[in-house]
């Protein structure tokens, strides 16, 4: 149940921001064994006077479709599996028409107590049944 927030400038159209989101997804799903029904994602547009992303750094050569791609989960994911995620979704991005180096992207990983999915509990305390109070009339 990974959490991604897709940067993009304001003049992709929204079917190559739907194939970006897509593709982040899909290789989630291949590499990292993240069910398909687990999507949670959330897209910002942005002006290009508002994305100050180096065009060179390090030796590639972005455009003004360059879009960061942040990806938050659940650490235990190998070197391995995140080196083909890169690869994976970077593969999908360029099928849509994205150059590979316009497609940033940076993992981070937390454990499951840092994560509620809602009622308020940390994860791994939501199959938990809720406490409930009943009246007696």
């Amino acid at each position: 149940m990974p959490l991604a927030r897709i940067s993009v400038p304001t003049q992709l159209p929204i079917e190559r921001i739907h194939a970006l989101a897509d593709a982040v997804h899909e290789g989630l799903v291949e590499t990292c064994g993240v069910p398909p029904k687990d999507r949670f994602q959330l897209i910002s547009r942005y002006a290009p006077e508002m994305m100050l992303i180096d065009p060179t750094f390090p030796d590639v050569a972005r455009t003004a479709e360059a879009s960061i791609v942040e990806i938050l989960f659940l650490q235990g994911r190998t070197v391995d599996q995140k080196k083909r995620l890169f690869r994976s979704i970077v593969a999908r991005a360029v099928e849509a028409g994205f150059a590979g180096d316009d497609i940033m992207i940076a993992l981070a990983e937390n454990a499951p107590v840092d994560w509620s999915l809602g009622h308020g509990l940390a994860f791994g305390d939501h199959h938990e049944p809720l406490a409930t109070t009943s009246v007696i009339a």
